[in-house]
């Protein structure tokens, strides 16, 4: 008789079933990315609407700068989930993501204004934060502030050319600031006649503003202001000094151009705050400015905004850490077009319980 035996070697149409441990890996890594992913998502197109309270406050408004940085972080973070089996969960918050997004792209384009190269130039700007702890000597910081062609020059952080008066005057008939202890705002223009002048703000007692008058063709006025605000999350002292801005715009009747570190993106609760009431209007693509080291996908921190016939006609980085700050700088063409020009709106006042300030 003939015994039949079965195969040694069978082939099921069914892939082998993964080990245990391996479901509990994969579980584990779902369970750990769950709660990054979802913080992602929600704050990418909420965060500047979280209102200023403990904890919830501080940590809107570390994060609401950073969307475009944290949705894409998010959008890493969902696909990882997804391939560790959780699909619906990771196309939930990837989805989410995706549309916050899309939400701070919209507002954004919606209070800004592209470049108008078209327009008639009238000033060449030059607006960087140095860093007070800069290592690069004075005299190549002056030689390369030298080497922009512009024609008004806005520093913060100018401590590294505190000591250089006499150098930088031989350069720049126009030099303001940095005369007291602690050297912030420092303005320098290259035409005598250029108007400028230094303000303190009343958080800190510290010149961290700075006003420049242009008279331009027309008998019109440009006013230049350059501010280095404090934090947004430094309750109890950032908002003088957003109120010193918002009094800059409200005093300001003819063309108007607003330029500073404000340690925050042109999307945040803070910008929001200053340009809506005031019809000032920010870069439709602006620079990555910090850090530094970050290039064109750091954080536009250091903003231009324009209002009243003022206009950009270019933007591009300047400096930054080959020149020893951890910020980039900011060259730009200001054009005037009066046909754009519009009256000041009604809701840009600064609060009656503030101190009067200098027009």
């Amino acid at each position: 008789m003939c015994r039949e035996y079965p195969a040694l070697f069978e082939f099921s149409e069914y892939p082998p079933v993964p080990h245990p441990d391996t479901f509990q890996r994969r579980a584990w890594w779902r369970g750990a990315l769950a709660l990054p992913t979802l913080f992602g998502a929600l704050t990418v197109g909420s965060a500047q609407y979280w209102p200023d309270v403990p904890f919830l406050g501080p940590v809107a408004r570390m994060t609401e700068s950073a969307a475009p940085q944290i949705a894409l972080l998010t959008l890493v973070l969902s696909l990882a989930i997804a391939g560790l089996g959780g699909r619906r969960f990771g196309l939930a918050m990837a989805i989410l993501s995706v549309m916050g997004l899309g939400g701070v792209a919209l507002r954004h384009v919606q209070s800004s204004e592209p470049l108008r190269p078209e327009a008639p130039p009238v000033l060449r700007v030059l607006w960087y934060n140095m860093l007070h702890t800069n290592p690069v000597p004075a005299a190549e910081l002056v030689a390369a502030l030298e080497a922009s062609a512009a024609d008004v020059i806005l520093l913060t952080e100018a401590t590294p050319l505190k000591d250089s008066r006499d150098l930088l005057s031989t350069r720049f008939p126009v030099i303001e600031g940095c005369e007291g202890r602690r050297c912030d705002i420092m303005i320098m223009g290259r035409d005598p006649e250029i108007r400028a002048e230094i303000l303190k703000m009343p958080s800190t007692g510290t010149e961290r503003l700075g006003v420049v008058e242009i008279n331009l063709p027309g008998g019109q006025v440009l006013r230049l202001v350059a501010a280095h605000l404090l934090k947004p999350w430094f309750y109890g002292l950032s908002a003088s000094d957003q109120w010193m801005v918002t009094h800059q715009a409200a005093v300001s009747t003819g063309p108007l151009v607003i330029v500073g570190d404000f340690n925050a993106a042109p999307w945040s609760k803070r910008l929001r705050e200053m340009t809506e009431p005031c019809g000032l209007r920010a870069e439709r693509w602006p620079v990555p400015t910090w850090p530094a080291a970050l290039g064109d996908f750091g954080i536009p921190i250091d903003l231009i905004l324009t209002r009243n016939g003022a206009v950009l006609r270019e933007v591009s980085p300047w400096g930054g850490a080959d020149l020893g700050s951890n910020h980039r700088g900011l060259l730009f063409e200001i054009g005037y077009l009066p046909d754009t020009a519009d009256a000041i709106p009604p809701g840009c006042k600064v609060p009656v319980d503030m101190p009067a300030r200098r027009a």
